[in-house]
């Protein structure tokens, strides 16, 4: 859940801590007390952690949360997303955030199943639903489409059919609406 706050912690800390190091060592060149320096500068990385950090966490969002697109499952590079998304999944649009992702791709309805149940296979026993529990629609209707993926201009799926993964007890898991006639699949994970 605070996975995102990991790396620009890292990332600023480190500079921040350089930073001290680095006016304390010098501090003699420049005739003054290293002590001194040092608690001066502590002090003023200490006052600047939060907007330094700030600064770091949203140039690394833009970089790792948006909308993304990728030839074939190889190119997507996200252990993430990778854990949900099937690797027979090729033309895929990713739409990436904090808590999840919402993916387009082509994938033909055998290749789904045989991902699908690979995925109950191994996962099943921990699932905190069972497979014939979840609910499941044969046609998705319009409304609920707009709901999941309006925003991001996704044209609906004609007959499509939706499918569950296993669900973690902590929420984590996915559902995939897959159209056979079009061999395109929208998706929704969540991770924890």
């Amino acid at each position: 859940m605070l996975w995102t706050l990991v790396l620009p912690f890292k990332i600023t800390f480190s500079l921040l801590a350089a930073l001290v190091v680095i006016a304390t060592a010098i501090a003699p060149a420049l005739k003054w007390k290293r002590g001194k320096t040092f608690l001066i500068s502590a002090l003023a990385a200490c006052l600047a952690f939060i907007p330094l950090f700030a600064g770091v966490m949203a140039f690394i969002d833009t970089q790792r949360f948006g909308v993304f697109e990728y030839a074939t499952f190889d190119d997507v590079n996200d252990f993430r997303v990778e854990r949900y998304l099937p690797p027979a999944a090729t033309k895929i649009t990713l739409d990436k955030y904090p808590q999840g992702f919402r993916a387009r791709y082509t994938i033909t309805e055998p290749d789904l199943i045989a991902y699908l149940d690979d995925i109950w296979e191994r996962y099943g026993d921990q699932s905190a639903v069972k497979r014939g529990e979840m609910h499941s629609v044969s046609v998705v209707d319009r409304e609920s489409h707009e709901l999941r993926f309006g925003d991001l201009g996704w044209p609906p799926l004609d007959a499509a059919i939706e499918y569950h993964s296993p669900v973690a007890s902590n929420g984590a898991g996915f559902s995939v609406w897959c159209s056979p006639q079009e061999g395109v699949a929208y998706e929704r994970a969540r991770y924890w």
